[in-house]
């Protein structure tokens, strides 16, 4: 079975609106500088696990401007370095991992998030490393988009805890990607409500739970980027700066950034 879809003037239309609007907001700006600069520096083992932990924190959690997550992320020296988690012994790398969590108040479902990290390392180190590293690395210099989904594929498929978003949350934040996002509940709202509407159906958290449908919602947004000349990761931010002041101006928390 074959599915097709019409992206009309009044979807493209409806995101250069939202890309005009929010071009000189700083998230966007550092998505053009993180993600579309070249070249890259490579990966290593410390920066790719330090991404990992703050991506699987951020599921189900808020992770804007002000959060937990996003203190946590700044910090200096960053509490769950590679390095200090392997000081640790296998039997107390969970609770140290869950405890540390829990003082700095990130994440929700601690206990998962922990056992899914020990996982991660307990794979990684026991001989996936090479594999990992080398895939990510792949992506130094500018790649096709099937490329891209290759190597988010392959951390979702070897790495506890990780699905379709926060696989490609990972490769974002490590400036790897440009046309695999995360599709995450600011993404979805901002499809669900968008005026004209770009989807004619509601999108939901469940059915992005499926990799095929994953894919077939971001084969739609690649396909509507390349006819605004843009890139889906500069979407991403834009629509991340968009509901951002949205939600602090329904807060009533001062003066927009």
């Amino acid at each position: 079975m074959k599915y097709t879809w019409e992206i009309t003037d009044a979807d493209v239309a409806a995101v250069k609106r939202l890309l005009n609007g929010e071009k000189d907001h700083p998230w966007v700006k550092d998505r053009f500088a993180r993600n579309l600069h070249y070249p890259k520096k490579e990966i290593a083992q410390s920066g790719f696990w330090t991404v990992l932990v703050c991506m699987r924190c951020t599921t189900l959690a808020h992770s804007g401007e002000g959060s937990p997550i996003e203190t946590f992320q700044g910090l200096n020296p960053f509490p769950l370095l590679l390095e200090r988690i392997r000081a640790e012994s296998k039997a107390t790398r969970e609770s140290f991992i869950h405890a540390t969590l829990g003082e700095h108040m990130v994440g929700t479902h601690r206990r998962k998030i922990a056992a899914d990290l020990v996982k991660c390392l307990n794979k990684l180190d026991g001989g996936q490393w090479p594999i990992v590293l080398e895939r990510c690395n792949s992506l130094l210099q500018p790649s096709l988009p099937s490329a891209e989904r290759s190597v988010a594929d392959l951390l979702e498929d070897e790495l506890s805890g990780i699905g379709p978003k926060q696989a490609r949350n990972i490769l974002q934040d490590l400036g790897l990607t440009r046309f695999e996002i995360p599709i995450d509940s600011r993404v979805m709202e901002w499809l669900n409500d968008s005026e004209p509407r770009i989807l004619p159906f509601q999108l939901t958290s469940i059915a992005l739970a499926d990799k095929h449908c994953y894919g077939f919602i971001l084969d739609i947004i690649q396909e509507l980027c390349e006819k605004c000349v843009t890139f889906p990761c500069v979407l991403d931010a834009s629509i991340f700066s968009f509901l951002e002041k949205q939600r602090i101006i329904a807060s009533g928390r001062g003066v927009l950034r």
